[in-house]
């Protein structure tokens, strides 16, 4: 059986790296899309290769999909893990890295999937485009908000070819990049417990996990979905949340 071959677009760095490193740790190829170099500790992995793309530029992100495709063959699964970090217009910003970006990238890999085997799209959404949170703008909430209906769009169009689409939103979470962070707040990391029915803050790896599931044969009928990563904390009523932390 051929090796599978992952291409990450948004790679380089958090939830998206550990996704590179973990599914490569399971045997599978993995391609990387991001906006900066890899970190040296990434270079020396030999089923990882890294492309540098600024997804701000209209056709970049297709252009070099299609070298990777061309390259090492064939996608299994595509992963969408990339955000906007300009501090430009980060309405326009948004809508070109999340919505725009992504739309073209899918379309113009559909025909660079798999001829036969397990298939899928995995995008990586935000309880922001659910829900309205502080210390984000308008646009990010728009950007998660769209890319929960890219997947369902693309879920239904996409699966006559058997493509499957799906969302991951994922609470906050633990990640090299903030780890030092939390772990060093101990009010913080006291709260989270104390609000999240699992007890705890989530990890990148419990990200990860959900996302490989969806791209694997395990989740060949799931199709369409958006899986919450949060320990159940979007099932508490903010009312009876508010009620236990005021402990009235």
């Amino acid at each position: 059986m051929a090796m599978a071959h992952t291409l990450i677009v948004g790679g380089t760095r958090g939830l998206g790296r550990a996704l590179a490193h973990a599914l490569a740790a399971r045997g599978q190829q993995v391609s990387v899309i991001g906006r900066r170099k890899p970190a040296d500790t990434d270079t020396g992995l030999p089923q990882v290769k890294h492309w540098i793309a600024d997804l701000l530029e209209a056709d970049a992100g297709t252009g070099v999909a299609q070298a990777i495709v061309g390259e090492r063959g064939p996608l299994n699964y595509l992963v969408f893990a990339q955000r906007y970090r300009g501090k430009d217009d980060d309405w326009a910003g948004e809508i070109q890295v999340s919505l725009t970006a992504t739309r073209r990238i899918i379309e113009a890999l559909v025909p660079s999937f798999a001829p036969e085997g397990d298939k899928a799209i995995a995008i990586v959404s935000s309880v922001f485009g659910d829900f309205v949170g502080e210390g984000q703008p308008a646009g990010y909430h728009l950007g998660k908000a769209g890319i929960n209906s890219l997947a369902r769009y693309y879920a239904v169009n996409l699966g006559r070819k058997g493509i499957r689409v799906n969302a991951v939103t994922p609470f906050t979470f633990l990640k090299d990049e903030s780890r030092e962070f939390y772990t060093g707040n101990k009010e913080l990391s006291a709260l989270y417990r104390e609000i999240v029915p699992l007890g705890r803050m989530g990890t990148a790896e419990d990200s990860v996990n959900a996302i490989a599931f969806l791209c694997s044969p395990a989740a060949s009928f799931i199709n369409g979905q958006n899986l919450y990563v949060d320990g159940g904390l979007s099932l508490v009523w903010p009312e009876a949340l508010a009620r236990k932390l005021k402990k009235l």
